[in-house]
């Protein structure tokens, strides 16, 4: 398992300094640059915590894995980043070739092998089961933004199709069945979803589960969607940028709590596309 991490430590190193420099290539293309060095950060990171992988298994005794590295698939993958590299140097490397290039790096061998070992990791210890929600979301980014490339559908199934690794938890809080039920359809994808009809019963749910996103009506009996909000925030303080609020009366007042605590809200009704659109910017965001 040893030498599997190591190799997984140097694929990331040279993950995050290619994808650096492609975002550095397409500077003039500003969503392109942003989605490059979110994801070159993001390898940055799996790279430290395959280092805390590599520390962690020098205080358990040796483990046999159920795979070795072979040089041919080593190859394969170290190739496809040089081919990166080189169409940078070289500036023949187009735009549609590097996302290709990403989304082929994602579905092979390097993916599974990394699944392999943080699903090994977050059985043994409590400390990697943080680090698997976030390999999650840099996935989730790279779906993201395929969804926002027209005429791309079959590299975006490619990536849709990706077995997850960890599910998102998502509350959704208002008092009107129908509209509960709708969101949750519309957001079934994007993971585990719990119902509560009312800011009292969001709270409940609250004790035995972290939400990554946490959608609230704002006029609700029992407790209305603020108050939840602020007593929810006052337990639970990591949540506050995780809610997404709705409402069909946005008051100048609500504009105002909402701006001063940088939240997110959506006016009723609301577009389906503009609702997943802010739903997932808040699952992927860290």
């Amino acid at each position: 398992m040893k030498n599997i991490v190591n190799w997984l430590r140097k694929v990331e190193h040279l993950a995050n300094e290619v994808y650096s420099q492609a975002a550095d290539f397409y500077y003039k293309d500003s969503n392109l640059k942003e989605f490059l060095d979110h994801i070159a950060e993001a390898e940055a990171w799996h790279y430290h915590v395959m280092g805390s992988a590599a520390e962690y298994l020098t205080s358990i005794p040796d483990v046999i894995p159920a795979i070795s590295v072979d040089k041919q698939t080593s190859d394969k993958i170290l190739d496809s980043f040089a081919y990166i590299k080189i169409g940078i140097e070289q500036r023949t490397l187009h735009r549609n070739q590097l996302i290709d290039k990403i989304v082929e790096l994602e579905l092979s061998e390097w993916n599974d092998i990394f699944l392999y070992v943080i699903n090994f990791l977050k059985d043994k210890s409590n400390e990697f089961k943080y680090p698997v929600t976030r390999i999650q979301a840099h996935i989730k980014e790279i779906e993201y933004f395929l969804e926002k490339i027209e005429g791309r559908p079959e590299v975006l199934h490619k990536i849709k199709i990706l077995p997850p690794i960890w599910v998102e938890n998502i509350l959704i809080v208002d008092d009107e069945p129908m509209i509960t039920q709708l969101i949750q359809a519309l957001l079934n994808r994007s993971g585990n979803i719990d119902i509560a009809d009312n800011g009292e019963s969001g709270l409940k749910l609250m004790k035995g589960k972290y939400y990554k996103l946490i959608i609230t009506d704002i006029d609700m009996p029992i407790m209305d969607g603020l108050s939840f909000y602020k007593e929810a925030v006052n337990r639970y303080p990591a949540l506050n940028k995780r809610f997404l609020f709705m409402s069909g009366a946005i008051t100048p007042e609500r504009e105002v709590f909402f701006k001063k605590n940088s939240l997110k809200y959506l006016a009723k009704p609301m577009k389906i596309l503009t609702l997943r659109d802010e739903a997932s910017k808040i699952i992927i965001s860290q």
